[in-house]
This record gives structure tokens, sequence and C-alpha cells, in this order.
């Protein structure tokens, strides 16, 4: 009565399955020598090695791998950048430019990391509040002087090209 949970018909007690373990459960892998045009839609981990025009959707981690090329709107929880990226990119949670990757194009992220090496063209909107929204207009933003947080670091030297 308490305490007991029904067996399955094969005689075993269903799995209590969480959102994350489901999330991160599928991985995704479109190797170096594929080529997609259209809409993608992935959940859980993802890498990219080929060459995708169109849309990207991916529910958790997109890695973007060195090699690839992207020319897409790509919306994501987290995007590590690798390879080439010219579009529009929302993510989540966090954008990461590896050293040889170049983005072209706009980001919209709370958290955006840009390591030496990397080439960023284009402009970044930081949409940190809670009710932030990527398509939120720079107006009214111009001279604002935001604190920084407590045992954050700036990077000695951005180079953008």
């Amino acid at each position: 009565m308490f305490g007991k949970k029904e067996a399955n018909q094969n005689g075993q007690r269903p799995q209590k399955k969480s959102a994350a373990a489901g999330r991160d459960a599928a991985v995704t892998i479109l190797t170096s020598g594929c080529h997609f045009n259209g809409k993608l839609y992935c959940r859980g981990s993802s890498r990219i090695g080929g060459k995708i025009e169109g849309q990207i959707i991916s529910e958790g981690i997109l890695v973007i791998e060195e090699g690839a090329t992207i020319l897409a709107e790509v919306k994501a929880d987290e995007v590590i950048i690798q390879g080439r990226v010219n579009g529009r990119l929302e993510a989540k949670i966090r954008v990461e430019l590896y050293p040889q990757s170049r983005f072209d194009g706009d980001i919209y992220t709370p958290v955006l990391v840009i390591n030496e090496g990397a080439q960023f063209n284009g402009r970044s909107i930081m949409n940190t509040g809670a009710g932030a929204s990527a398509h939120q207009t720079t107006e009214g933003r111009k001279n604002r002087v935001l604190p920084m947080a407590a045992g954050a670091e700036v990077a000695p030297e951005i180079k953008v090209n």
C-alpha cells in the first residue's frame, strides 16, 4: 500500500527518468562528409562537422567542430564553436568561440567567451535579465554601465577582425 511500487507486465518496477537524463541521452552527429540544407532539430548533445544551411534548433549542447561550415540561424541551449558560423545565434546558457573559429553575425546570449585566436565579426547582445529577450533593442541602454560580478575576469586583449 504505502511505499510499494507496482510492477509492470515484466515484473519490474518502473524507473523514474529525470528531464536532464532524457535530454542528454540523445546524441546527434553530422560528420565532415555531410551536407544538410533545411531545418535541423536536435535534442541532447549534438556535434556538427559538415556543412549546414538553413536553421538549427538544439535542446542541449551544440558543438560545431573544426572544419564545419554553418550558414544558418541557430537556436540552442549552449554552443561551442570550433569551426565557421555565419548567421544569427541565440543561446540560452552560453556561447564559446574556440581558437581558429570564426563567427560572422549576431550572437544573443547571457555568457559569451571568445578565446584568443577566435574571430568574431558582428555584434553581441548579452541578455542576462530574467525578463530579457533576444529580440530586445539596444535603445535606452546606450550609456548604461553595468557592475562586474565578484570574481569576474576581464580578458587582457580582445581582437576583432
